[in-house]
């Protein structure tokens, strides 16, 4: 099909993502957003977590009151800058202002389309994710997957204030960006070159967005892309990529969780304990990576597919007053590094591990079989489908 329709004459771009503001566990989407906007020209709202929100999935917060903050990222990675709870005119040395919400991923996407942008946005990018979402186990945890899907459900958005029909009664564009650790240290050459990977993906399926076809809807356009980037330099120089469609790989994770005497208040496990806090805040926003070589990332858990990192070993309060606490502590070795022989050919998962970029055409839903389901065990070759009664 032609280019994806806008309101103006460059796409206006929701940029999102789970990983919240640039620092230790979200070191891609300043890269990512100049990038946009310097080779492809497009116009970037970037409307983000105030904090790490990962493995929530497209949950909401209904009963929390989602408050607001303005961030003013600057040169050269985004580290720093000021923060404030009302909106201002740049200053010097300020290019853009990013909007901080104290709301999940999918918050983010609907309050974006539907409170701030109204009649805006043509495209919406979730990521890039610091951790893969390939397979059906880190995509349904995954808030940057969910934050994707929150915008194709956030259909029909409102045109233009001037009075212009609506682009997006039906459909809004949507994609998934992730890029999957294989190796650590993550150098500063294997981000910059996932970058490019990624805006060029996102390009392509701007400029020749596809279809789907279901008996449902008949024809219509994918609803949402996930597209994940295996962080290995050789595969994604220049000449040497390659790109797959692919479809998911349906897995599972297993145990979760661990007991502990810990408190939630004592341990993170999602903070790596060479680093400091990995959120800017309006009382401290210097840089929050001090501690990390310029040339290499030794990002904490970020996601669903980020590599574990390793559990402090800084002095920790213990607790034994009999109370059952729990922390989170899964096994992601199976799902990091399955055997390549157990992946299906043409999954996101077999896609991976061959070293190229899987693009996943996906629908916002919760999908059934394709064929067969329907009916007890004893009714398997009686035909029947959605619509038969028991008997």
């Amino acid at each position: 099909m032609p280019r994806l329709q806008t309101y103006k004459d460059r796409p206006v771009v929701l940029l999102t993502n789970d990983d919240g503001p640039p620092c230790a566990s979200s070191p891609n989407i300043f890269s990512f957003c100049k990038l946009l906007q310097s080779r492809l020209g497009w116009d970037v709202r970037v409307v983000i977590p105030d904090c790490q929100k990962s493995w929530v999935g497209k949950a909401y917060a209904i009963s929390d009151v989602i408050s607001a903050s303005y961030f003013y990222p600057l040169e050269p990675e985004g580290l720093t800058g000021d923060i404030t709870t009302t909106p201002r005119s740049l200053k010097e040395g300020e290019t853009m202002e990013w909007i901080l919400l104290s709301g999940t991923p999918a918050t983010c996407t609907n309050i974006a389309l539907h409170n701030l942008y109204p009649g805006e946005i043509d495209l919406v990018i979730s990521g890039p994710n610091h951790g893969r979402n390939s397979s059906t186990a880190f995509a349904l945890s995954s808030g940057t997957l969910g934050a994707a899907l929150a915008g194709a459900l956030s259909i029909p958005l409102p045109g233009p204030s001037n009075g212009e029909p609506s682009l997006h009664t039906d459909h809004i564009p949507c994609i998934a960006v992730s890029y999957g650790v294989v190796t650590r240290p993550v150098t500063s050459r294997v981000l910059e070159l996932a970058t490019d990977a990624a805006v060029d993906v996102c390009e392509k399926l701007y400029d020749d967005w596809g279809w789907d076809e279901d008996h449902e809807k008949g024809r219509h356009l994918v609803q949402v892309y996930s597209v994940n980037i295996p962080l290995v330099e050789g595969d994604l120089e220049v000449g040497k990529r390659k790109t797959a469609w692919t479809n998911m790989w349906r897995n599972s994770y297993g145990r979760l969780f661990k007991a502990t005497t810990l408190t939630r208040a004592n341990y993170d496990p999602g903070d790596n304990y060479n680093q400091n806090r990995s959120c800017p805040s309006s009382s401290n926003n210097q840089p929050q990576n001090t501690d990390i070589p310029p040339n290499a990332s030794t990002t904490s858990t970020a996601g669903p597919g980020a590599l574990p990192t390793p559990a402090p070993s800084s002095p920790t309060v213990k607790h034994h007053d009999g109370q059952l606490r729990f922390h989170f502590a899964p096994n992601m070795k199976p799902l990091l590094f399955p055997p390549v022989e157990s992946l299906p050919v043409g999954s996101d998962a077999w896609a991976f591990a061959k070293g190229y970029i899987g693009v996943t055409p996906m629908r916002a839903q919760f999908a059934g079989p394709i064929e067969g389901g329907y009916g007890f065990g004893r009714e398997e070759n009686d035909g029947k489908k959605a619509g038969s009664l028991w008997e």
